[in-house]
């Protein structure tokens, strides 16, 4: 049973990240009861759009059930704080794969800025990262996709630390070459707790500790500006 769970795993691993590129809804009606929606309405609406994805399809029926877990599998459903994943954990190959959603009330108290993560972690490297947005419409009941509100983009030498980093890496970070791109890319995780958006750097072996800056997406009530974490 033990082999076949694993088996399970690694097949979902293959199918998460590509399912998420090919199918991303840009139009989604959101279904929900009452005023407006919470958090597991943002996931169940998304699902019902993404029919092709199994993944999405699973998290939706998951997290209805509140916070749980079971065998290599955990789920969170936070309403008050408007974030929920689905994580899968394989003993085996050291790989977990997760799916977040999340969601902020902007400023102008009629929308939101919903966000759609997805996360393959293999040991201790990141093997994919691809996050999505949507600004939702409480008027109409309709998110839509939208480009990243991020104020700019995040570059490899914004990972370095000017004062504590030899000149050759950050130089060697200012100039990243198209084969060590992936090395170099952002990871960003959701908040559960908080408004801003942490940012990682996929390989961490680029960087000793002392090297690294710390960085993250600040909210900002409208979209989010890159700050240096202090």
């Amino acid at each position: 049973m033990r082999k076949r769970i694993f088996s399970i795993l690694i097949a979902f691993v293959a199918t998460m990240c590509m399912q998420t590129i090919m199918a991303q809804p840009k139009t989604i009606k959101v279904r929900f009861r009452g005023s407006s929606p919470n958090i597991n309405d943002f996931v169940t609406s998304y699902a019902r759009a993404d029919t092709g994805n199994r993944d999405f399809a699973t998290f939706a029926e998951e997290v209805v059930k509140g916070t749980h877990g079971y065998a290599y599998t955990k789920i969170v459903s936070d309403k008050k704080n408007g974030y929920a994943s689905f994580e899968m954990e394989s003993g085996k190959d050291n790989s977990v794969n997760k799916l977040e959603m999340c969601y902020w009330n902007c400023a102008d108290k009629k929308t939101k800025i919903v966000a759609v993560n997805v996360l393959s972690l293999y040991g201790e490297s990141i093997d994919e990262c691809i996050i999505t947005f949507y600004r939702y419409d409480n008027a109409t009941r309709v998110m839509k996709k939208i480009k990243a509100p991020f104020d700019r983009k995040v570059r490899p030498v914004d990972f370095t630390n000017k004062d504590r980093t030899r000149p050759s890496r950050i130089e060697a970070a200012k100039t990243v070459r198209n084969e060590d791109a992936n090395a170099w890319a952002p990871i960003f995780t959701l908040p559960q707790n908080g408004k801003d958006i942490e940012i990682t750097i996929a390989d961490g072996s680029q960087l000793t500790l002392s090297e690294r800056q710390w960085i993250k997406y600040k909210w900002n009530g409208n979209g989010f500006r890159l700050t240096i974490v202090e």
